[in-house]
């Protein structure tokens, strides 16, 4: 566990525990006093009821002059005696004081004392392993967000790093000499940072589209080129007829680059990339390592391994919709898969 993630554990144990700490003394501290206001209420009926039969051998009786008494019918408990005063019908100057034996009370009051205490400690035990339990469940999605978070920025670190290779490896060729291939794999690479960009920008804004004209083999054309540059070992095999398609540019080139770049990321060494149209649906088909499970890949940040951030088709699926298209995707493991977009 990182410095970071041991921090805001700690806090938020600190933070919970000391709340439920609190509220839980507050609640003893009540349930103490009436436990206590209690037994004061069943000494006084004690001592009222000897006051009318005499039959408990632990009271004292004590006759005391009516006028040193403040209040009848009342339990007084002072520093070693527990009493109260009651009339006497034959006589109008004395008044009847029976005292209560303080041990018995204070027996009783530490047993009230020490209960309460163990019912506090336990509670308070038990608390501690509820704040344990709900700090690192409620630490556990920051700490997901946190780790693709992390992923996040190596995914776009590694993506950026291969055009951003390709634009200074194509620089020091055009130091020595002027190459027209050199320039266009700059060009490449450059849009591809873009397209990089394009995509991070699509996951916070909605989508502005402006349709124009494309024209289908020259635009996958320009795309494989590109590919084949990065991916040199995957085969491209493309057939693409004359057919231009109004749509947004910008939209169309996500979708398709985040196809093809998942197509050859996923592929197989020597693999092969098969891009054509069939029936009006644009299909890529490669011989790649296949989907598990094809409904969840359109999930935001839904992969089965390691590789990628599981961003790509989630993309795809909200630009997709954004155009009015249709996609399909029919894989099976070890032995490749195949999207079809329908292009209206």
């Amino acid at each position: 566990m990182r410095s970071y993630e041991k921090e805001a554990l700690f806090k938020g144990f600190f933070l919970f525990f000391s709340t439920l700490l609190v509220l839980n003394a507050i609640i003893f501290y009540l349930y103490f006093n009436e436990k206590k206001q209690a037994l004061h209420v069943d000494i006084f009926n004690q001592i009222k009821l000897y006051n009318y039969n005499f039959k408990d051998k632990d009271m004292i009786i004590d006759i005391v002059p009516h006028k040193d008494v403040t209040q009848l019918y009342k339990l007084f408990i002072k520093k070693g005696e527990i009493y109260a005063y009651f009339d006497i019908p034959t006589s109008k100057k004395n008044v009847l004081k029976i005292i209560y034996p303080h041990k018995k009370y204070q027996k009783k009051f530490a047993k009230i004392k020490s209960r309460s205490l163990w019912y506090f400690l336990i509670s308070s035990f038990i608390l501690l392993l509820l704040s344990i339990f709900y700090s690192f469940y409620t630490i556990r999605p920051i700490k997901k967000a946190l780790n693709i978070m992390e992923m996040f920025l190596k995914d776009i670190i590694h993506d950026l790093n291969t055009p951003v290779s390709s634009i200074f490896l194509n620089l020091n060729i055009l130091k020595r000499k002027s190459s027209p291939k050199a320039i266009e794999r700059i060009e490449l690479s450059a849009k591809n940072i873009g397209s990089l960009y394009s995509n991070l920008e699509s996951l916070i804004k909605d989508a502005k589209i402006k349709n124009e004209q494309i024209d289908l083999e020259s635009f996958i054309k320009e795309r494989v080129n590109y590919f084949s540059y990065i991916y040199p070992n995957i085969k491209f095999e493309t057939t693409i007829k004359a057919k231009t398609i109004n749509t947004s540019l910008v939209e169309f080139s996500r979708i398709v680059n985040n196809l093809i770049s998942n197509a050859c990321k996923y592929n197989r060494e020597n693999g092969f990339v098969k891009i054509y149209i069939d029936s009006k649906k644009l299909i890529i088909e490669d011989s790649g390592v296949g989907i598990k499970n094809p409904k969840k890949v359109f999930e935001r940040f839904y992969k089965e391994s390691d590789r990628g951030l599981g961003l790509g088709l989630n993309i795809v699926k909200k630009l997709i919709d954004t155009l009015g298209y249709k996609i399909e995707i029919k894989s099976k493991v070890g032995v490749g898969t195949t999207i079809e977009v329908s292009l209206k």
